[in-house]
């Protein structure tokens, strides 16, 4: 992939993120219960983004949250609106999210959030905000200082995750797992874990997070389109440190 193309992608990303803002009027339909929605805007930006990224990158397959699913030799992993209840509610923390792969490898990150109007991207092993390059990241705080992310089903199915809760500074569920492991990757948070990961939720992020200098644990494969148990951290010592309180 080109410099030129990725100039291409993160235009594109903008302007399809700005059609989110402000939208009232569209369909809500649950898909596995209660806490697992779709809507019809999540259907139509990712019809919207496989229609340019198809433009760009010729011959690339998809795999997405709410379409049709072909890995290849070159792949877009999209996730259209990462963290629909958020934006069903009308609140922050809800991100566009699509990852570009060649060869099983990582090409191209995206995580567009979009209330904040601010887009997250790796390239080359380098990380952007709004096109300026990362600096500076704060130092890697230690398990007992960390504040942290978690959902709640996740917590119950790793119930010794709750004494971290007594041992760490604070504990957090931003409903978005972009935007969660993007605050792992800027120190924002020290680690991030969910039991209900598919390779959507995460494709976009995993390369700016490792330009950051960031890591990760998966039980199952990295393509896979079920839930995976991930565990996303700062540095190898605060992953093996998360790790031994997960089933």
């Amino acid at each position: 992939m080109e410099s030129r193309q990725v100039e291409q992608v993160l235009e594109k990303v903008r302007e399809i993120g700005q059609t989110l803002k402000g939208q009232v009027d569209y369909q809500i339909d649950q898909k596995s219960g209660i806490q697992d929605l779709v809507t019809s805007m999540d259907k139509n930006t990712e019809i919207a983004l496989r229609q340019c990224l198809q433009e760009i990158t010729p011959g690339c397959t998809f795999i997405g949250e709410e379409g049709t699913q072909q890995m290849s030799e070159k792949v877009w992993i999209l996730d259209p609106i990462d963290g629909t209840t958020n934006f069903i509610n009308s609140q922050e923390g809800y991100a566009i999210s699509l990852g570009y792969f060649e060869e099983s490898k990582p090409v191209l990150g995206i995580v567009y959030d979009v209330a904040s109007e601010k887009l997250y991207h790796a390239f080359a092993q380098r990380a952007y905000i709004n096109g300026q390059e990362i600096a500076d990241l704060p130092a890697v705080r230690s398990l007992s200082e960390s504040v942290w992310d978690a959902g709640m089903a996740t917590m119950h199915k790793n119930p010794k995750l709750f004494d971290l809760c007594r041992i760490t500074r604070g504990h957090r569920e931003l409903g978005s797992a972009a935007l969660a492991i993007i605050k792992v990757a800027l120190g924002k948070l020290d680690f991030y874990v969910t039991e209900n990961a598919k390779c959507w939720d995460y494709a976009g992020g995993i390369p700016f997070l490792m330009a950051c200098q960031g890591t990760l644990w998966m039980r199952d494969d990295f393509f896979t389109c079920t839930p995976n148990l991930v565990l996303f951290a700062r540095n190898e010592e605060i992953l093996e440190q998360v790790k031994s309180y997960l089933k």
